[in-house]
């Protein structure tokens, strides 16, 4: 079954044992790859991070860089809560566009794919595309940069992006600095938005960003 939602032009695929959510700009063989073996470009990946219930690498696919992130459920316990709950990949694709719809500096994932057996959700993927750029670690640790000028501008954006993030009601779940990007035009961009969520109450939602806001102010110590 195909749908596609126009307004967000994004593209729909569903089976007994797959579920895909992609952008529809993408090319139709990149959009067959992910339907038919996703797995694949895994070993076609160049590996950014890898632990037991996720692992992350980056690709080109038509000159365009990408990254993947693969899901594994850790549990059969976490499995079968899954029935009732989304996958992970499909959180995290919810949380990145609402954010980005929300002014966010962050890459708008262009695919989810869910791996199912009916109800039983057992992993799934999230492509979104790749940012060219430092991170905000290697920044703050390069001793060769006008540091004065460049720690200005820096902890100026993260001020303004804690104020957004305040205004919508959401908060980061890691905010160590190796998960912000800085392009080279000097905008920062924030990545790794899993477990990232948005609060029903301020006074919650203050709470998780004022947590955010010391782990940031102690990895960046470290720097």
């Amino acid at each position: 079954m195909n749908t596609v939602d126009a307004e967000a032009a994004v593209a729909c695929r569903s089976s007994f044992f797959r579920v895909a959510r992609y952008a529809a700009v993408l090319s139709a063989d990149l959009r067959e790859t992910l339907w038919n073996q996703p797995e694949s470009l895994l070993r076609l990946g160049e590996p950014l991070r890898a632990k037991a219930v996720r692992r992350t690498v980056r690709f080109s696919w038509d000159e365009q860089g990408y990254v993947l992130k693969h899901y594994v459920e850790p549990s059969r316990p976490h499995a079968l809560k899954r029935t009732v709950q989304a996958a992970r990949a499909r959180l995290t694709w919810n949380v990145m566009h609402k954010l980005a719809d929300g002014g966010i500096a962050t890459p708008r994932p262009v695919a989810c794919i869910e791996n199912r057996l009916g109800p039983l959700r057992r992993d799934s993927f999230l492509l979104y595309p790749y940012l060219e750029g430092r991170t905000l670690r290697s920044c703050f640790a390069d001793e060769q940069q006008d540091s004065g000028q460049v720690a200005e501008s820096l902890w100026r954006q993260l001020g303004e992006l804690w104020q957004r993030l305040a205004q919508l009601r959401a908060s980061l779940a890691d905010t160590n600095v190796g998960n912000f990007i800085v392009c080279p035009a000097g905008r920062l961009w924030v990545i790794d938005l899993d477990k990232a969520r948005f609060h029903r109450l301020a006074h919650s939602a203050a709470r998780q960003q004022q947590r955010g806001w010391k782990q940031l102010l102690r990895s960046a110590a470290k720097c």
